[in-house]
């Protein structure tokens, strides 16, 4: 690629990334970013937001800002010194851009002022520091060493990916204490409420019809799931699109699937029947997949473009089949986005109940949870536990509607096993609508509290 073809490229991309656009800020703060001089990785599905939120961080510096989307297929042939022209016309553009925005600094006798020894003046921010926004270059050869010399050049970098597992471990270790990374998901109901335009409440300060507004408004944001653009146009078949989307662009093409009617019909089968757990022989019917590696290796992709997410069983104990292999643990399967559900195929038998679960899972994995679920006896919807550690912190059972005895009776005991397996002496249940508290006794005679809340006044705290 030439240096005359690049120009036009990295003045469209300034273009857009300057312009004006209704910017929802994240439940994120992006002042996060403000300090050290790491490189930002933040990753999440297509279509979540990152762009926007890349927009967010820059307001926030003073300085050259240098953004290029790599998805642009203009830059497909891009050689790895493509890079250093990329650097240095997008540095001179905005740099000539910055100066024709300032006015010089003139002294009262009209003469500019003579001070200028080409130093970044920190107060005012001029000629201070590039920061570069880059939208996913890890789909480009190369892209390391030219990031990892703009950061020890003292550059701050921001990069995007739309993948689980965008760098490998070696590139990983590469940047080891020198990468900040966030996981950016869909908008919550917060961000959805911000979104409409609509204060967010504070959940113990609501009145009856605000209560009743809220559960409206709450119940649309289930039903059409959290991805920006759905909520802004009001049109949930663009979750649809997303979808196909990402199978396409995510998965068949960049893994160079064999079967990509395969991999539809498993991605499909397993949204249509999200929060369930599922053995390789009923993946394999479903699918008309023959090979359990094949199923296997799709549900890794299925995951890495955050379609679909597993969940493992707790303390699960591996056991060992006739054959002397090391059985399957155990995992229940939730959809990314709620929003797929009916849009993905919207004549499938509607299951309130386990989408009601996906959106609590949804929930959880944006406030950084390490989530399990829990099965003996009885069986609890979530067990959160600390980070790469085996102690369980809490306790999570969902129920839709609570308010009949064999339901309430199922949950409580449900919770009360975990909660007595892992020595918890409280746990919540989260509903539609129902709320309360109770003290039940257990099996060893200690008596632990129950908190039943609303999932969306849990979701507004």
């Amino acid at each position: 690629m030439q240096r005359l073809e690049t120009l036009p490229l990295v003045l469209d991309h300034q273009t857009f990334f300057q312009s004006p656009s209704d910017i929802i800020p994240r439940n994120i703060p992006a002042s996060a970013f403000l300090d050290g001089g790491e490189i930002s990785l933040i990753y999440g599905p297509l279509h979540a937001g990152k762009t926007s939120f890349l927009k967010q961080i820059a307001g926030l510096f003073q300085g050259v800002k240098i953004y290029i989307n790599f998805e642009d297929s203009r830059f497909k042939e891009l050689e790895p010194e493509g890079f250093q022209e990329i650097e240095e016309i997008a540095v001179e553009v905005c740099r000539k851009r910055s100066e024709s925005e300032e006015e010089p600094d003139e002294k009262p006798d009209g003469k500019p002022d003579e001070k200028s020894d080409g130093k970044p003046d920190e107060k005012s921010g001029k000629e201070g520091p590039a920061y570069y926004f880059l939208d996913e270059i890890l789909n480009v050869p190369g892209w390391e060493s030219w990031v990892d010399r703009l950061q020890r050049d003292g550059a701050r970098v921001f990069i995007t990916s739309s993948f689980a597992n965008p760098m490998s471990q070696e590139v990983f270790s590469r940047f080891a204490d020198r990468i900040k990374v966030l996981k950016l998901l869909p908008f919550s109901f917060k961000e959805y409420l911000t979104m409409r335009e609509l204060r967010v409440p504070k959940p113990d300060r609501l009145t009856p019809s605000r209560c009743d507004e809220m559960l409206c408004l709450f119940l649309h944001y289930f039903e059409n799931g959290g991805f920006p653009d759905v909520i802004k146009n009001g049109d949930s078949r663009l979750s649809r699109q997303y979808f196909e989307e990402t199978l396409q662009k995510g998965i068949i093409a960049r893994q160079n699937i064999q079967d990509p009617e395969g991999l539809k019909r498993l991605a499909v089968f397993l949204i249509s029947n999200m929060a369930s757990e599922y053995s390789l022989d009923t993946l394999k019917k479903a699918s008309r997949i023959d090979s359990e590696d094949t199923v296997r290796s799709y549900l890794d992709y299925l995951e890495e473009a955050f379609l679909l997410y597993r969940v493992p069983m707790f303390n699960h104990i591996s056991q060992i089949s006739e054959n002397g292999e090391e059985k399957e643990v155990p995992c229940k399967v939730y959809a990314g986005d709620t929003g797929f559900f009916k849009t993905v195929y919207p004549n499938y038998p509607d299951s309130l109940g386990l989408r009601f679960e996906n959106l609590v899972f949804l929930e959880l994995l944006r406030q950084g949870k390490q989530v399990s679920y829990f099965r003996g006896r009885r069986e609890c919807d979530f067990l959160i536990s600390e980070k790469d550690s085996q102690t369980v912190t809490a306790a999570v059972q969902v129920s839709v509607y609570f308010g009949s005895p064999a339901v309430r009776e199922r949950e409580v005991l449900g919770l009360m096993a975990a909660m007595e397996e892992y020595g918890l002496n409280e746990g919540l249940i989260l509903t539609m609508d129902d709320e309360g508290a109770m003290e039940i006794e257990g099996r060893d005679g200690e008596k632990r509290k129950i908190i039943i809340n609303s999932v969306w006044k849990w979701m507004l705290e």
